[in-house]
């Protein structure tokens, strides 16, 4: 990309061209990195809110869970009330872990689909 920004401009110019170049690589990185991150921020609440509709106490899976890691806290020391506690914040704590995780896949998805968009129709056809 470099070497076509520079094609056929006289050499006195490229001074100037390559400031343009900087400048747009700055400032194009710069949107692209705030973007990421709000998606990613947005993407990361809306993955817990999906998750934590899981987590409830009716939840079959979410009782085991619970009990599981209860059991672990108690076989490790921990009195029955605090292991129960200590479950509680290891459950959130994974919730949160996957919902970060599932985040950062969207955003990488999203990247994937922006690069592929902006490949041009006739490298599509050369390709193909």
């Amino acid at each position: 990309m470099t070497i076509a920004a520079y094609a056929g401009l006289p050499p006195e110019k490229t001074d100037q061209a390559s400031v343009l170049i900087n400048v747009a690589r700055n400032v194009g990185g710069s949107i692209g990195m705030s973007l990421a991150q709000n998606v990613l921020a947005h993407r990361e609440q809306f993955r817990q809110s999906r998750l934590v509709e899981n987590a409830s106490p009716s939840n079959v899976q979410y009782q085991e869970a619970l009990r599981q890691a209860t059991e672990y806290f108690v076989a490790h020391g921990s009195p029955m009330i605090q292991a129960q506690q200590q479950a509680f914040a290891w459950i959130g704590q994974q919730v949160q872990t996957q919902a970060t995780f599932l985040a950062y896949v969207d955003v990488f998805w999203i990247l994937t689909l922006a690069s592929a968009a902006c490949i041009h129709p006739t490298q599509r056809q050369a390709q193909g």
